[in-house]
């Protein structure tokens, strides 16, 4: 070992890059990005425009319920993709790496809760994305998170909806 040599510029030399895999580490990603609301929902129509790997664009319809004699245990939900055609969103999640809810600050994310159980039981990553604004208060913005956090191993908050596509970028959507 040279004296003085940082252990990043020790790794970086010609006797270590014998030890480097030489293909990508990574392969591309199946996403799904599920808009929560209206306004969600918009920007995700903006977005799905934009060249992407194997990216499903949803949107939350409803949730379905696990029998007729158990209406109060939704473990499944009723999703729609940008075409209107309707899916289901266990055979979504099964088929994904990711899953990215969208929703706006101040909006009901009771869908939350459903997406991120069924990632959940099936060892997905969950991540939300709260498109807030200016003017938005504290309080409003609180709810919505508070709402959130419990089902989504990551919860980003956007100012900007430009932000929300870099975002998709780094999770390699």
């Amino acid at each position: 070992m040279q004296l003085g040599m940082s252990e990043s510029a020790r790794f970086s030399t010609a006797e270590e890059a014998r030890f480097r895999i030489g293909y990508p580490n990574s392969r591309p990603r199946k996403s799904r990005i599920i808009a929560l609301d209206p306004a969600s929902l918009e920007t995700l129509r903006d977005l799905a425009g934009l060249t992407w790997n194997d990216a499903h664009f949803l949107r939350y319809v409803e949730p379905r319920a696990v029998s007729d004699t158990l209406h109060m245990l939704p473990v499944d939900a009723v999703l729609e993709d940008l075409d209107g055609k309707r899916v289901n969103l266990v055979d979504e999640v099964n088929d994904a790496d990711v899953v990215v809810m969208v929703t706006t600050a101040g909006a009901a994310a009771e869908a939350a809760e459903i997406i991120g159980n069924a990632c959940f039981v099936r060892n997905k990553l969950a991540t939300g994305l709260v498109l807030s604004a200016p003017d938005i208060s504290y309080d409003v913005l609180s709810r919505t998170l508070t709402n959130m956090r419990p089902f989504a191993a990551m919860l980003v908050i956007s100012n900007g909806v430009e932000y929300v596509g870099e975002m998709l970028s780094a999770l390699r959507v």
